[in-house]
This record gives C-alpha cells, sequence and structure tokens, in this order.
C-alpha cells in the first residue's frame, strides 16, 4: 500500500516504489536497504488520542457510541472497525479488515486530521500487532468467549492474546465479569451498580452504554451523568439489533455468546434463521445449534458466508446441537428469510449472523446480498 504524508510517498511493501519504506513488525523480514520510517516516528507528530476496544463481542457497538458521545461534545472524530471507516457519523471509507494493517490508520489520520480515532481492536491485530507503536489514551475490554479457535487453536491462547492488549498503565475499562491476567493500574470495573437509560435494546447494550460513557467521563474528567445523558439518545448500529419491520431483527451474532445475548433479550416467541462460516472455528457450531436450541421455537439453519467449505458440512455441524427444537434446512438464505417471514404471526424472527454485511461469500465470490432490503422486498409482497 502507498500513502502520501508530507509530500512523501510511503509504502509498506519492498514491490513498491516510495519515498520511504514503513518499517512495520510484519514486514521487516522483507527489508533490505531502503530508506525507512517507522510508524512510531509518524504517530508521534500528531496529535490524535487513540481509544483502542476489545472482546469478542460489543466492539462495533462501544466504538460508535463513544464516536457518537464525541461527536456531541464537538470533536472531530474517526471510528474504524468492521463497518469500515466513518468520520464523525458520517461513512468515508469501506471496510478491509476490522483492523487493517498500521499504515491503513496512519494514512487515516494524517488524511482527516482527528481530535479521537476510536478503532476496534482485534485478536488477530494484537497477534499480529497491526497496532504497532500505537499510543492509546483509552483501552475498553467488553468480554472474552469462545471465537477464531480456527487461528488461535485455544481458548487459553485466544484470552491471553486479548490479555496482551491491557499490560501497560494506560487508562483501561475493564468488564469485571471475566477474570483477566491484566496490569490493574489505572483500571476501571464495570458493570456498574446501576442502569442507565438508553434506546439501545438488551442487557448486553447496556454493559456497551456503561463502557463507554464510563471511558469517556475517565479520559475527559467528565461527570458520568453528563456523558450518560449525551448518550441516551444513540439508536445503535445498522444491523445490530436493528429492527427492519416489525418484529423483525437483524443481527451481526455469529458465536454462541453473541446468539445468546441476542435471543436471551427478545421476550415472546421466536422464529430463528442462521448459519456459521465457512472454514472458521468449527468447534462453535454445535454449540450454536445448542444456543439456537434453548431460545428459539422454530429453527431454520441456512447459509452465512460458507467461503469454500460444503454448505451441508457447516449445517450438519450446527444441528448436533439442536435437540428439542423443531427445524430445517434451507441453504437459500433468501428462501430461508422468505420461508421464516411467511410463517410469522405474532412470533419475532431473528436474521442471525450477517447484520448490515452487504453480500455472501462463496468461496472467492462475493454475491450481493442486502438483508434488510430483502427483508422490505418480502415484507411488501406479504
Amino acid at each position: 500500500m502507498k500513502i502520501h504524508i508530507n509530500n512523501k510517498v510511503i509504502t509498506d511493501s519492498t514491490q513498491e516504489e516510495g519515498d520511504l519504506f514503513l518499517l512495520t513488525t510484519q514486514n521487516k523480514k522483507y527489508y533490505t536497504n531502503q530508506k525507512y520510517i517507522t510508524p512510531k516516528e509518524l504517530l508521534k507528530k500528531i496529535n490524535t488520542k487513540f481509544i483502542g476496544i476489545t472482546g469478542t463481542n460489543g466492539k462495533t457497538t462501544t466504538a460508535f457510541l463513544i464516536g457518537y458521545i464525541l461527536d456531541k461534545l464537538g470533536f472531530k472524530v474517526g471510528v474504524q472497525g468492521t463497518e469500515g471507516f466513518y468520520v464523525n457519523n458520517h461513512k468515508v471509507e469501506e471496510k478491509t479488515l476490522t483492523t487493517p494493517p498500521i499504515i491503513t490508520t496512519i494514512d487515516r489520520v494524517y488524511k482527516y486530521d482527528l481530535d479521537f480515532f476510536v478503532m476496534e481492536v482485534s485478536s488477530h491485530a494484537i497477534a499480529q500487532n497491526r497496532i504497532e507503536d500505537i499510543d492509546f489514551s483509552l483501552k475498553i475490554f467488553t468480554n472474552i468467549t469462545q471465537d477464531h479457535l480456527d487461528y488461535h487453536k485455544t481458548f487459553k491462547e485466544y484470552k491471553q492474546i486479548k490479555e496482551q492488549f491491557f499490560q501497560d498503565d494506560v487508562l483501561k475499562i475493564i468488564n469485571k465479569k471475566y477474570n483477566l491476567n491484566i496490569n490493574l493500574k489505572n483500571a476501571f470495573f464495570y458493570p456498574l451498580n446501576r442502569i442507565f437509560p438508553t434506546k439501545l435494546k438488551g442487557d448486553f447494550n447496556q454493559e456497551n452504554f456503561q463502557s463507554a460513557v464510563l471511558g469517556i467521563s475517565k479520559l475527559l474528567n467528565k461527570d458520568i451523568n453528563e456523558i450518560a445523558n449525551i448518550a441516551k439518545d444513540f439508536r445503535g448500529v445498522a444491523g445490530r439489533m436493528e429492527e427492519v419491520a416489525n418484529k423483525i431483527i437483524i443481527d451481526f451474532a455469529h458465536t454462541p455468546d453473541g446468539m445468546q445475548k441476542v435471543l436471551s433479550s427478545i421476550n415472546g416467541k421466536k422464529i430463528v434463521v442462521f448459519g456459521a462460516g465457512g472454514d472458521r472455528d468449527k468447534s462453535k457450531r454445535k454449540l450454536m445449534g445448542e444456543i439456537a436450541d434453548k431460545y428459539a421455537d422454530y429453527i431454520i439453519l441456512t447459509n452465512d458466508n460458507p467461503r469454500c467449505e460444503d454448505e451441508l458440512k457447516i449445517i450438519n455441524d450446527i444441528k448436533q446441537g439442536i435437540k428439542n427444537t423443531p427445524y430445517e434446512i434451507i441453504l437459500d438464505r433468501y428462501e430461508a428469510i422468505k420461508k421464516a417471514i411467511s410463517m410469522q404471526t405474532d412470533e419475532y424472527v431473528l436474521l442471525l449472523g450477517k447484520g448490515d454485511e452487504k453480500f455472501i461469500q462463496k468461496c472467492n465470490k462475493k454475491i450481493p446480498f442486502n438483508e434488510r432490503e430483502i427483508v422490505k422486498e418480502l415484507k411488501g409482497k406479504k
């Protein structure tokens, strides 16, 4: 990748020409004798404050809520993560990775001249040091449950990677439900012994809300009630507990814990449509089936992003966890949603796994698929 900073062309690839080579942990083994600069040298020249959020679930909602609060306080703020890159609530760049390479982060900081840069920090990014030399002003831990074991191999390794992020003296906001081996200096804990008014649905979103308002109140040395009053009108992130039609909800939940949080927050009968990603952690699939079996009244198993894995193999893995709830398999996700809506009388229909994504990935093809628009289309036909 090439970026332009102060009339200099900077690249992180030895295959590209530039004035300076950005020397990082990831590419140093390819370095020969180019004139180079480090992320630290570039980042020390700016005044942007960085806020990093990590955890299995809740990163995106927490990041956007912090962005919302800082925007209301009059700051210029960027939010980087699963949904792409936003400046003061306006999308300016599409998603690459949840936490892209450091050169992308540096490019965005310089390009948009930000007061605050709020970023989701994935476990992959911590392990690969894609956050190299970033001097964070605030770090937030949301939660940890099983995910990404295709990469980290064991939950213990996954947890240790997350814990690495909290070994310094930086201001930290930590979910006290989890036993972490971290540096406790400048650490503050939630959930607090109170409930804040919010438009966000679900107990898990109350936790996300608390992490954001506690973090910003500590960072800016402001009263938490003042921050909570600003935050209370935040309506959430597209594709996260989003009611796209009457009692039809789409959510990005794609882990057992994510599904449990969403499904347990809905009171009433539930028709649940979901699948699991292919070529990813296979051990969570049966657990996802068990969660659906516990909370759903009817289940439709369908495609998520099968990638290059056999679609029926993924479904078969999931259904091992379904023991009592009636279910059917409809691989075509459009037809699965159509069937769920046709069945709906007074039940909730929950479409899980895709959220605000605009495609289904089958092997190396990304097939356009907008769940929100599909629901609107089908409801119009019903």
